[in-house]
């Protein structure tokens, strides 16, 4: 049996063209469809709404539409005033706004002192496996249960995953928020990174505000905008032992002014260690917001913050 080599006869017009000739030609042979999909498209930059604070506003450009934003940090680092604030003035746009609270921690009574109007929210209490967490956190487990808090804590975290997925597919909701703060890190990176990608697929195609409130970043690439919070000073009225009185006008040179009900206040008390003794009145927390990452540039740089103020709710 004798064989044959066969060569594709390849016209000599596309042997000698250049490569903008051939794109041409192939252009004109393949027709518009194949013409489509030569070009290069930009991602068109996705609508925001503000957080309400203008230093973060100024910082990122706002909280992206039909995207997820992540705001990680440790306790007591603003993240909760950060999100009181973006839902007070997601309820003033008259949206209809959800809140999945893994550890009923929400408190509703300073939810409406900041400005949320709790008729437009539907606050999700995913308590079921919190309680169990937390005790095994502090070393009481029942018999039979395990004592790694990371295990602990997986009850309600698929809670919480199954309830963001029945919001995010039914929509209408102008945002959703999961607050996964008082969820230990070790829990929250057990999340498949599958979860998150189908939860930003779910977010595209729709006006929705995805925020999602943890110690540490998890999300990795499905969130378009990652903030790292960090708490940099206590403002009180009163303090016991070293604390240095700062005026108004000091705040206004170094933090862009504090709160309008804090500035009329002749003498404000930041302690250099951040510490408030007990008969302090708490007054304000200064924060430090810094860019992770963002849709607006791939690499932010790294000294880009902002400073702001949340005032205690009274």
């Amino acid at each position: 049996m004798s064989s044959v080599a066969i060569n594709p006869a390849i016209p000599q017009p596309f042997i000698n063209s250049s490569g903008e000739s051939l794109r041409a030609r192939l252009e004109s042979s393949l027709g518009e469809q194949l013409s489509s999909t030569l070009l290069l498209r930009e991602r068109a930059a996705p609508l925001t709404v503000p957080f309400g604070i203008a230093s973060l506003d100024q910082l990122t450009g706002g909280l992206p539409r039909s995207a997820l934003t992540e705001i990680v940090g440790p306790a007591s680092s603003g993240r909760t005033g950060v999100m009181l604030s973006a839902l007070a003035g997601a309820t003033r746009r008259q949206e209809i706004c959800a809140l999945v609270d893994a550890s009923d921690s929400f408190d509703p009574a300073s939810a409406a002192t900041a400005g949320i109007d709790l008729e437009r929210l539907l606050w999700v209490r995913c308590n079921a496996g919190a309680q169990a967490g937390k005790n095994a956190m502090r070393g009481i487990v029942k018999p039979g249960l395990s004592r790694n808090a990371g295990f602990a804590f997986g009850g309600v975290l698929e809670q919480v995953l199954k309830v963001t997925d029945l919001l995010l597919q039914a929509g209408g909701f102008g945002m959703v928020v999961l607050d996964l703060g008082d969820i230990p890190a070790e829990s929250v990176r057990r999340v498949p990174l599958t979860s998150w990608f189908r939860f930003r697929r779910a977010v595209e195609p729709t006006a929705t505000v995805l925020l999602l409130l943890e110690q540490e970043s998890c999300a990795k690439t499905c969130a378009s905008l990652v903030l790292r919070m960090q708490s940099e000073a206590i403002c009180a009225s009163d303090s016991a032992g070293a604390a240095t009185p700062v005026l108004p006008s000091e705040h206004d040179a170094t933090m862009g002014g504090l709160p309008r009900a804090l500035e009329t206040n002749s003498a404000l008390f930041v302690p250099k260690n951040s510490a408030v003794s007990h008969t302090a009145l708490l007054r304000a927390v200064r924060s430090r917001a810094q860019v992770v990452r963002s849709w607006t540039q791939r690499k932010p740089p790294q000294s880009a913050g902002a400073h702001f103020d949340l005032r205690a709710a009274v």
